[in-house]
């Protein structure tokens, strides 16, 4: 079982709150949880869905929560056979006599040989149901991608395509590519760069580079600082951090943080 108390997305239980049974034959979850296209976004993200300069933004930008946050979710994960591995989720809209309203699907295939990884999911969500909180997660959309990693040393190289098509709205697609340096035990090094093209508007386009860098006191405490700056072009309002800043200004914007993360 696994759930935590917080006032998240207006919910009680905000972010993942579900039974598991796992064993040699797979996971089965029941509840509140990621979709299996939400976690191979996580996995084949440059910058490991940074809260500045990563491939977070591109997606809160045009989904908000849906597909992250799945109510009413069943989903099943096999074990890894010959290096694949799959997963799929369905979700119900909670609305009676209405089953399509606020339905929710999703499912991955991973191969895994050696240091190699690929990943690929699909994302299909229908507006309504009864969830309702602040950060919408029952939007009308449809999502695919496919990315790839590569450890070799201390190193990950990853690469992946995205295409968010959201029902009278955006039709995004989204490259991105980077690397992560674990440079010693403590130092940690990351890049990645994103291009958002608008398939409604040729000329709406948008180019997103990030750097951080983290230092580990200890196994709880590290001290970092990230840099980020996004071109946007056309009609695209991309933006830089997460929360008050996801959607940003025409042209260039530039943002560094720096702070220290202590994890209880």
């Amino acid at each position: 079982m696994c759930g935590g108390i917080n006032n998240s997305n207006g919910n009680f239980f905000g972010r993942q709150a579900f039974i598991s049974l796992a064993g040699k034959r797979g996971e089965v979850k029941l509840g509140l949880q990621y979709s299996p296209f939400f976690l191979s976004l996580y996995e084949t993200d440059p910058r490991g869905f940074s809260q500045i300069g990563s491939g977070l933004l591109n997606y809160a930008n045009n989904v908000a929560g849906t597909g992250a946050f799945n109510s009413n979710g069943m989903s099943n994960t096999s074990p890894a056979f010959a290096g694949f591995q799959g997963s799929a989720l369905l979700a119900f809209g909670g609305k009676a006599g209405d089953f399509q309203a606020g339905r929710q699907y999703s499912g991955s295939l991973r191969y895994q040989l050696g240091n190699f990884v690929i990943n690929a999911a699909l994302y299909s969500g229908n507006g309504g149901g009864t969830v309702s909180t602040p950060i919408p997660s029952t939007l009308d959309f449809s999502g695919r991608m496919v990315g790839a990693l590569y450890r070799f040393a201390n190193v990950t190289a990853k690469a992946r395509f995205v295409n968010f098509k959201v029902a009278h709205s955006f039709n995004s697609n989204i490259y991105g590519f980077g690397l992560d340096w674990n440079a010693t035990p403590a130092l940690n090094v990351n890049g990645g760069a994103y291009y958002p093209t608008d398939r409604n508007g040729s000329a709406n386009s948008s180019i997103l580079g990030a750097i951080g860098v983290v230092y580990s006191l200890s196994t709880r405490t590290a001290l970092y600082t990230q840099f980020a700056a996004v071109n946007n072009c056309g009609a695209m309002n991309s933006g830089l951090l997460m929360g008050y800043a996801i959607n940003g200004l025409q042209g260039t914007t530039t943002g560094v943080t720096a702070g220290i993360r202590h994890n209880f």
